[in-house]
């Protein structure tokens, strides 16, 4: 090629390998994770209450995007606060089935916490042995099954859970080296 086709080629067509990659994962993501309906949802909040809000992380070792519903979400309403993402707290309720719960959490939760689930819900113990003696692993968290009989009447086995994330005091140091030419 001569070089001023090579010149345009550069400038228009070229794709980076890294650049190509990040394409087409976020492709894969975008269908994955249904992030379209994901987003008409939230058009739909954003027209009803004025907020649109996203979890955006990583559930079970897998990226994650989920809509969530302004009426059960709280955060830092900090007067110079223009993001909720710049705030220092932020905390949804949810309703879920004890099955969704062990789907969402399976990796941190224990046998022993999904034993206390099983009887928070039924009212005996999983393994059917009848300890009355059950120590409370949830730190003094109450959870009340039945606090919204409207709500309850469509989710009658539904738990809370609460989703908080706040940012800590944590240092942070900034690390300068030398590279090969002696440039910091």
């Amino acid at each position: 090629m001569p070089p001023e086709a090579i010149a345009k080629y550069m400038q228009k067509d070229y794709k980076d390998v890294i650049e190509n990659t990040a394409y087409h994962t976020l492709v894969y993501l975008r269908e994955k994770l249904n992030i379209d309906n994901e987003f008409i949802k939230g058009w739909k909040d954003a027209l009803i209450a004025g907020t649109e809000i996203y979890y955006v992380g990583v559930q079970n070792d897998e990226p994650y995007l989920e809509r969530v519903n302004p009426m059960f979400f709280a955060y830092d309403h900090s007067p110079d606060l223009e993001f909720i993402e710049d705030g220092s707290w932020c905390c949804r309720r949810m309703r879920l089935p004890m099955q969704e719960v062990y789907d969402r959490y399976n990796d941190k939760l224990t046998e022993k916490d999904l034993n206390k689930l099983e009887e928070m819900m039924t009212g005996r113990p999983a393994s059917d042995y009848g300890d009355k003696n059950m120590v409370d692993d949830f730190g003094g968290i109450q959870m009340h099954l039945y606090d919204n009989p409207i709500y309850d009447q469509k989710s009658r086995y539904a738990i809370n859970v609460w989703h908080c994330c706040w940012k800590s005091f944590k240092k942070i140091y900034y690390v300068t080296y030398l590279d090969e030419a002696g440039q910091p």
